[in-house]
């Protein structure tokens, strides 16, 4: 009835009460609106729904997420007018939300660690007000031009994008930043609604990827201030890849602790400082996040 190979429902029927599964199953094959976050450090939201509209676009504020829109009809739209002219960029709301869990502010040095095509960087751009320092890291040269075609795009001036393995510890950098984003590499099922190939992933080509999401949240620990943020999210809901990796994390790291954090809409305040998003409860993609916090002096 829904396409999910029998490995996968067996994993959501651990996670999710009975009821839940089969709305989850029923949500990664609804077809999805384009969700795009607004360039907050040049328009207002109301700037870029007019643009937009007057280009035959549909385009409404996302139900609960500032600063947000949802897109129909875009076509292609790196020809759309107001894509060009860097208004807007493509984000699910999840993703933001991940970010501003973060809590990044005006004046930080933030580092983004596995940041192609640049998106959670761009988020915490606009949430600082492109004033600080952003450092928009990937492993490959390829995508570090992604991230700085972006960040021109949208006329962005405190990203810098650079070429950096995520498990190899950066001589320099320990200790150094407010805040550190790590949004591993995983298995995508949170995203199956768009990517539906990825649900039919052999789960033994998957089993390694605890160790290598691990070891990434491992070495870029040693580079947050102390009183500094850590957060590590996943576009997946396999909880091997995410409440699990964040366990053997604090137990290896008594320096860190989770932290309660407070995000718009239906979440509200999340106090245990983790949390998986639902698709089928929010409409987002699936994902999961967790704040966590270095003792010491913030």
């Amino acid at each position: 009835r829904y396409s999910h190979p029998q490995w996968l429902v067996e994993e959501f029927s651990r996670c999710l009460p009975q009821e839940e599964l089969e709305p989850l199953l029923r949500a990664d094959n609804h077809p999805t609106d384009t969700c795009a976050q607004v360039n907050t450090c040049r328009f207002s939201t109301e700037e870029v729904l007019e643009a937009l509209r007057e280009e035959g676009i549909g385009a409404q504020p996302h139900p609960w997420l500032p600063d947000c829109l949802l897109l129909r009809g875009t076509g292609d739209l790196e020809r759309c007018k107001a894509f060009q002219d860097g208004m807007l960029y493509i984000q699910d709301a999840a993703a933001r939300l991940a970010v501003l869990a973060a809590g990044p502010r005006e004046g930080m040095e933030v580092l983004d660690a596995c940041a192609a095509p640049g998106g959670k960087s761009f988020a915490a751009a606009m949430c600082m007000q492109d004033q600080g320092e952003i450092h928009a890291c990937d492993l490959h040269a390829h995508k570090k031009a992604l991230i700085e075609a972006g960040a021109a795009r949208l006329g962005l001036q405190s990203i810098t994008a650079q070429v950096l393995d995520g498990k190899k510890p950066r001589k320099g950098w320990e200790e150094r930043f407010d805040a550190v984003l790590a949004d591993v590499p995983c298995s995508g099922l949170g995203v199956i609604r768009k990517k539906p190939e990825i649900r039919y992933k052999d789960p033994a080509e998957l089993a390694g990827l605890p160790q290598i999401q691990g070891d990434i949240l491992d070495n870029v620990s040693r580079y947050v201030k102390p009183g500094g943020v850590l957060l590590y999210s996943t576009c997946t809901l396999l909880q091997a890849e995410n409440e699990d990796v964040v366990t053997a994390f604090l137990a290896k790291h008594p320096e860190y602790h989770l932290e309660s954090f407070l995000l718009p809409g239906p979440l509200g305040e999340v106090a245990a400082g983790q949390c998986t998003l639902w698709p089928q409860r929010l409409q987002t993609d699936g994902f999961f996040l967790a704040k966590l916090r270095k003792e010491g002096a913030k």
